[in-house]
């Protein structure tokens, strides 16, 4: 199959297996691009080809870290198979413990950390260390929102203490601090990055492929703050082979997630 042709033909990416690593659902601050509710992102998917997306609550980041898991547990629920999970801790709350969500099938895959909108609190913060040890302990991927050096640093820390669990650095494989992030995955065998950005420039899909491998890719949209058809369609026009490709559409991360 050649994918390019999907792209200029306006098909969904059927005949693939596609798992967006890096999603989002709940209204967040306006900057949704569409609905942002299970129905819709499902509807996307279907529209686009996609198997399947990891998501995490956008509010409950800010504010109610149970309430917010509790609705990803029920969409991932009502959708199972095609809406994966993120738990996401809240480092305000002493008693916030995420291990609940994956205590039985609820269709968690792994944690979500978003420092920078929790009050500015470092990615490797004590407070998150409950999460981490879970992690840690069921070898489960930690996605962490990294765009900036310092945030990618901090995550890279965190595969250090805990090299049983696998950082994947969110947006951090194509935003200007790209080279940083380059630096962390050949340092740590358990780092990843992803593809979710809204923009960057022609070649990057294919520059990072050649600075960490192809293994180290994973396909994010950052859906529903964007459509996916954008980051499918860098990676489906990439200078790669159609192998290299369905490794970062979903088979890095099919395995990476254990699915």
């Amino acid at each position: 199959m050649r994918y390019e042709n999907l792209v200029y033909e306006q098909k969904p990416f059927d005949g693939v297996y596609v798992l967006d690593v890096h999603g989002h659902i709940g209204f967040e601050q306006g900057s949704q691009l569409g609905p942002h509710d299970g129905k819709s992102i499902v509807h996307t998917m279907d529209r686009m080809g996609v198997d399947a997306v990891c998501v995490s609550y956008s509010p409950g980041l800010r504010g109610d870290w149970k309430r917010g898991n509790d609705i990803t547990a029920q969409v991932c629920g009502a959708y199972r198979g095609r809406v994966l999970g993120y738990a996401a801790p809240n480092p305000f709350h002493k008693d916030c413990d995420v291990s609940e969500y994956f205590a039985e099938d609820r269709g968690f895959v792994g944690i979500k950390i978003h420092g920078n909108i929790q009050g500015e609190t470092p990615e490797n913060d004590p407070r998150y260390a409950h999460a981490f040890e879970l992690a840690n302990k069921r070898k489960l991927p930690v996605l962490f929102h990294a765009w900036m050096p310092y945030e990618i640093d901090r995550a890279a820390d965190v595969a250090r203490q805990y090299p049983d669990l696998k950082v994947i650095i969110g947006h951090g494989g194509l935003t200007f601090a790209r080279e940083h992030a380059v630096a962390v995955c050949k340092k740590y065998d358990n780092v990843y990055c992803d593809t979710a950005i809204s923009s960057a420039p022609d070649g990057s899909i294919e520059w990072l492929v050649d600075k960490i491998g192809i293994d180290r890719v994973l396909y994010g949209s950052d859906m529903t703050f964007f459509d996916c058809i954008h980051t499918m369609g860098k990676i489906a026009l990439a200078k790669l082979t159609d192998e290299e490709k369905e490794k970062i559409f979903g088979l890095n991360a099919k395995s990476l997630f254990g699915l």
